[in-house]
């Protein structure tokens, strides 16, 4: 069982670099390239459709010059996607000493006379990278990344477990390969399939701006298809929790418990993911930076979540096919047994069980209601930490929902699928 935040240790260095990248506003200015390109096109179509509908043959002129502005658009679509890359991939900051302080309470970064302190509620995820140089990557809301030089990887290892950031307490998320290609099938993909689908429709019918249908149908065909390909080559996301970890590509997702890996190999700059029910390993295409850094990380977290027992009597925790209602009465009745001595179940077994990556989902959910029910010290903390450590999307829901009492049938119905 995992040590309440309260209970951490601070850790202090001094980090000859600290710097910050902003991959939330890049993503924000990646979306909006976009626009000096779709904006003139939709215009054009809505000027096509009004000008038939209304019978004004002034808006076919309105609808031709908002076409004029497409290769401008164009233009301008590429250096924001510059600006998105840069921001994405650029980490900003001088090289200077720091002093870094990181414990329960957050981080704190000393320059000189000049002090800025993160709280811990800021800070979402973090990694040690060993490539090129060894940092810690903390990862904050709002899309901002704060890299932090260490001399050592033990020292990163360090900072995370002062901030509670370890393995066994919070989840990771990696995007493997580049922001590039992303932005550039938009910025690419939309004026082709722009002049591919004009060619297309225009074999149809001529002229085809006589058609409102089919001027329609070239932008929902137009914009379809670059959606397709914006999606085809975005980026893999790998989230590493307490208890398994998951792939989601373009147009699938794997979730792997860590009760069903047998193996966590590297060759070269790619990953394999052995699966004990299945031949085929998941082969994931790192690059030489985050391969061993993304292989020790699961290998951490699969150690952490192995071996440990389950408290004797926690299966009174698990659902059984109850409905939510009956089940929470059920849970009421351990209570009133008197310190949960009817299953054997003391408080900290509990806690172990919420805790626990190796417990089936219900269990665990089962554990959490009933320490709100029981309104046991600390309970939402806990509860919410073992939320953000799973890799489980509908179990961390579910968990986060009974944080606050208020799970619902279809949270649970997404969380034991």
């Amino acid at each position: 069982m995992s040590l309440p935040p309260a209970s951490r240790s601070s850790f202090e260095l001094t980090s000859p670099h600290v710097a910050w990248r902003y991959e939330g506003l890049g993503r924000v200015i990646g979306h909006l390239a976009l626009l000096p390109i779709a904006v003139p096109f939709v215009i054009s179509t809505i000027g096509v459709v009004l000008s038939g509908a209304l019978d004004d043959s002034s808006l076919d002129s309105v609808a031709f010059g908002a076409l004029l502005f497409i290769p401008l658009g164009v233009l301008v679509a590429f250096g924001l996607a510059l600006v998105s890359a840069l921001l994405s991939t650029t980490a900003f900051g001088r090289k200077r000493l720091v002093r870094v302080v990181a414990g329960a309470a957050g981080l704190r970064l000393t320059l000189g006379a000049v002090e800025r302190s993160i709280p811990r509620d800021e800070i979402r995820s973090g990694l040690v990278v060993s490539e090129p140089r060894v940092r810690v990557e903390l990862h904050l809301r709002g899309g901002r990344v704060l890299e932090v030089q260490v001399a050592r990887e033990k020292e990163g290892a360090r900072l995370l477990a002062a901030l509670g950031l370890g393995p066994a307490e919070r989840r990771v998320e990696v995007s493997l390969g580049g922001v590039n290609r992303e932005l550039v099938a938009g910025c690419v993909g939309m004026p082709v399939f722009m002049g591919y689908w004009l060619i297309v429709l225009g074999a149809i019918s001529r002229p085809l701006f006589g058609h409102a249908s089919l001027v329609v149908a070239w932008l929902v065909l137009t914009l379809a298809s670059t959606w397709l390909l914006h999606r085809a080559v975005r980026r893999t996301r790998v989230v590493v929790g307490s208890d398994g970890v998951r792939v989601e590509r373009p147009f699938s997702s794997v979730y792997i418990p860590y009760t069903e890996l047998a193996a966590v190999r590297t060759r070269g700059d790619r990953l394999l993911l052995s699966h004990r029910r299945s031949e085929a390993a998941v082969a994931l295409g790192t690059g030489e930076k985050l391969t061993d850094t993304l292989a020790e990380r699961i290998r951490e977290a699969h150690a952490c979540a192995i071996g440990s027992e389950a408290p004797r009597g926690a299966e009174a925790l698990e659902r059984r096919g109850r409905d939510l209602a009956a089940w929470r009465d059920e849970l009421r009745k351990l209570i009133a047994a008197g310190d949960y001595r009817a299953t054997a179940l003391s408080p900290e077994d509990v806690l172990h069980t919420l805790d626990d990556a190796d417990s089936p989902p219900d269990r665990r959910i089962g554990a959490a209601l009933l320490l709100r029910i029981a309104g046991y010290p600390e309970a939402r903390g806990r509860i919410r930490v073992a939320a953000e450590a799973t890799a489980d999307d509908a179990l961390r829901a579910a968990l986060e929902h009974a944080a606050e009492e208020e799970v619902d049938d279809a949270a649970l119905a997404r969380a034991l699928r």
